[in-house]
């Protein structure tokens, strides 16, 4: 998992790609009258969905027979 410093590296490199990117975001909801989560909000609701639902689930990588590493921990 990614600290909240490594999280806004990544996306300022993204962001280098695709310059308009937020405009485009926002303009899109705009469009489509939603109503756009704060950051907080989105990661809150990932780690619930990758801990809580994905809790009694294991990927298994097969070549290997090795299980994925969760992306969240508990």
């Amino acid at each position: 998992m990614f600290t909240p410093e490594e999280s806004r590296e990544l996306a300022a490199e993204y962001l280098a790609d695709i310059p308009d990117l937020v405009a485009r975001r926002d303009n899109a909801a705009a469009v489509l009258e939603l109503q756009l989560p704060q950051e907080a909000q989105v990661s809150a609701r990932l780690r619930e969905v990758a801990v809580d639902v994905g809790k009694d689930v294991t990927l298994i990588f097969t070549p290997e027979g090795e299980p994925y590493a969760p992306l969240f921990m508990n």
